[in-house]
């Protein structure tokens, strides 16, 4: 509990009062006290047993009261002790901002900290990305380029095998030009239509596995997949 000038001053003041009620009440005594006169037959030795007997009583009165441990009036006891606790307080209160600063100083090293591993993922994760679109266009570029290379190669193949078994055929070579133009568009383009002069070369492409016919319409046949 804090002890403060205010409360030292209501002290005072409160022991002031009390003191004035003990003059109060042995003024009172006094007064009620008659004056005791001393009479001819009185001598020197009784007067002094009487002395003595006055002291007794003091002396006892003083013993029976209880000591209050309260600064004593016009002097620098209260300020000592008020401006001791106030050095304590302010000693209390330095120590309390040192381990602040140092708490403060641990969060903020914690934050730069947080902060230099945030961008360091954030640039691990833009390495990863661009190590990941790489690789998926690395791929895709491999795949494209094989997809051509079987696709050429099938097509010398088909080419020597038409010139062998239909020679100087221009409307075979038209009907797999239309099925290659076809194939390339996608869709439900991917589909030619099968005329009359067209159905030998469809029977062979058939067999050959080399085009396939609509699922629900005979009269359409497109290219088989290359893969």
């Amino acid at each position: 509990m804090e002890y403060t000038l205010e409360d030292a001053l209501e002290t005072l003041k409160d022991i002031e009062t009390e003191r004035e009620e003990e003059i109060e009440q042995l003024l009172t005594d006094t007064l009620n006290n008659g004056p005791v006169t001393l009479n001819a037959s009185c001598n020197p030795e009784d007067v002094r047993k009487k002395q003595h007997k006055l002291c007794i009583s003091l002396a006892n009165q003083i013993r029976e009261e209880i000591p209050k441990d309260y600064p004593i009036p016009n002097t620098s006891d209260l300020h000592f002790e008020v401006l001791k606790e106030l050095e304590e307080e302010v000693r209390t209160v330095e120590q309390l901002l040192d381990k602040t600063e140092t708490y403060l100083s641990e969060i903020e090293d914690d934050i730069s900290f947080l902060k230099s591993k945030k961008e360091g993922l954030k640039k691990m994760k833009e390495t990863y990305l661009d190590a990941t679109e790489l690789t998926n266009n690395t791929n895709y570029d491999k795949e494209l380029h094989l997809l051509k290379r079987i696709f050429y190669s099938t097509k010398n193949d088909l080419y020597l095998v038409v010139q062998k078994l239909f020679p100087n055929n221009r409307n075979f070579e038209k009907f797999l030009e239309d099925l290659t133009c076809a194939y390339t568009k996608g869709g439900d383009d991917l589909y030619v239509n099968i005329t009359p002069q067209h159905l030998v070369f469809v029977h062979f492409l058939i067999e050959a596995d080399i085009v396939m016919y609509h699922r629900n319409d005979k009269s359409k046949v497109r290219l088989m997949d290359m893969l």
